[in-house]
């Protein structure tokens, strides 16, 4: 590749150790390797290399950490260069008076929470990946969490974001006041874009004064039935959790597996119920959890301190992970929201879908906003096994939808769900998202493949 020199200052690579590490993220698919990477350390940096590639003909892939799920970070054409801003990890300002904070894209969630302690504030969105993901990447995918229940997901917070167009031009959109309507909200439309759109490369967000008490339940069912039923009734109690997780017994034996934490053995469910706020209001919801979840013939259980809690959510974050760690399988992973009142039949579904395919099916997630992971294990180097699993990836996706829900609650639809798009939106509405794209991105130079 010639006239790298007007690229001087940057660091960039050729090497194809280094293009093959750049061609595949966190999810199943797998992507072509790039001509080049570079890895950008500012937002005038990432104007340079926009610039010059769009001059050159190449496509051009927005990277944070590579932990995306939908295959959204990699390439699918040899003729592209990955913008990786991985190194972009500057907080450039906590304000206490106003709960706001800017920071760079490259930024790590979890980095971000810890900084935020210091404050005594805290920012809400928690991927499983939090000590991996960036604040970036959780933008251009809307990411969610557990929290999400309470607290809403990354579009709740984004205040304003700064941004690097197809042509190199720099904008900002949004502003840092909660109150805004001043024309169109720009801003909204690069928040789940998946780097379509653009490349964010600085964002505000809002966040809020850490909670007083956080107290944790651990509650276990015998019976798959009792647990779906369990989170509408806690969520009909007029009770918001902070957490409202799900897990199987499949999920639960990986965790046990790899951490011997000390879960029940042999129940078929279990939920992993936070609540926060001031300690006399939250033991008094607890109380109300615990009768209603032991009218379902519920065990349960209370994490009674920090390092308590913590270490059951460090099992939680483990299963993807342990997921990966399994030698004769390999996984295909979705994730799917439901309507709450829905959440026990399509759990139910999905244990009849592993039993009738004989594949085992691992699901765990944010029940309390009806959004579940559900990861298809194939058998690895298996073909049939692995056009089986797709075969029941569309048949998840027809039950979802028929239930009233969504292919994708916070991975996005990358590459991965692309075929699957036209089951959930008309094409009409898809040619309305193409025309947008069109205005932002008229050479479709910006992460091209991907959604659609």
């Amino acid at each position: 590749m010639k006239d790298l020199s007007l690229l001087s200052g940057i660091e960039i690579s050729e090497s194809k150790e280094d293009l093959i590490c750049y061609s595949y993220d966190s999810s199943y698919a797998s992507g072509i390797m790039p001509e080049l990477v570079a890895w950008v350390k500012n937002t005038d940096e990432i104007s340079r290399v926009v610039k010059w590639a769009t001059n050159r003909g190449l496509k051009i892939i927005p990277r944070g950490s590579g932990t995306g799920m939908a295959g959204g970070a990699i390439p699918i054409s040899s003729r592209s260069i990955v913008i990786s801003l991985e190194r972009m990890r500057e907080v450039h300002e906590i304000n206490s008076k106003n709960f706001t904070t800017t920071v760079s894209a490259g930024v790590i969630n979890g980095d971000l929470q810890k900084e935020l302690q210091i404050y005594g504030l805290f920012y809400p969105p928690d991927p499983a990946s939090l000590d991996y993901c960036s604040i970036g990447g959780n933008v251009s995918t809307n990411a969610g969490g557990p929290r999400a229940i309470k607290y809403g997901v990354t579009r709740n917070y984004v205040m304003e974001i700064e941004v690097v167009l197809s042509n190199g031009s720099i904008v900002s959109l949004g502003g840092k006041t909660v109150k805004r309507v001043v024309g169109y909200e720009l801003k909204e439309l690069f928040i789940g874009a998946e780097g379509t759109l653009g490349i964010i490369s600085r964002i505000t967000l809002k966040v809020l004064p850490e909670p007083e008490e956080v107290l944790t339940l651990l509650i276990s069912f015998n019976e798959l039935k009792n647990a779906g039923e369990c989170i509408p009734r806690i969520m009909s109690l007029g009770i918001i959790p902070r957490t409202l997780e799900f897990l199987d017994s499949s999920s639960i034996e990986l965790i046990e597996a790899d951490n011997h934490i000390g879960l029940p053995s042999n129940i078929e469910a279990m939920l992993l119920v936070e609540l926060d706020g001031e300690i006399t209001s939250i033991k008094r919801q607890a109380e109300m959890i615990v009768d209603t979840a032991r009218k379902l013939k519920a065990d349960v259980q209370v994490a009674t301190d920090y390092y308590a809690r913590e270490n059951l959510w460090k099992a939680r974050r483990s299963i993807s992970p342990c997921l990966l760690k399994m030698k004769d399988r390999e996984k295909i992973n979705v994730d799917i929201a439901v309507p709450i009142d829905n959440l026990a039949l399509i759990l139910s579904n999905l244990k009849e879908i592993a039993e009738r395919e004989k594949i085992p099916i691992v699901s765990f997630g944010h029940a309390g906003d009806g959004n579940i992971h559900v990861n298809i294990l194939i058998e690895r180097n298996n073909e049939a096994s692995k056009q089986k699993g797709f075969e029941i990836v569309k048949e998840i996706f027809s039950n979802t939808i028929a239930l009233g829900g969504a292919i994708s609650g916070e991975h996005g639809i990358g590459i991965t769900k692309k075929p699957y798009l036209e089951m959930q939106i008309s094409r009409k509405n898809i040619e309305l998202m193409k025309a947008v794209k069109r205005v932002f991105d008229p050479k479709e130079v910006m992460n091209p493949g991907k959604i659609f």
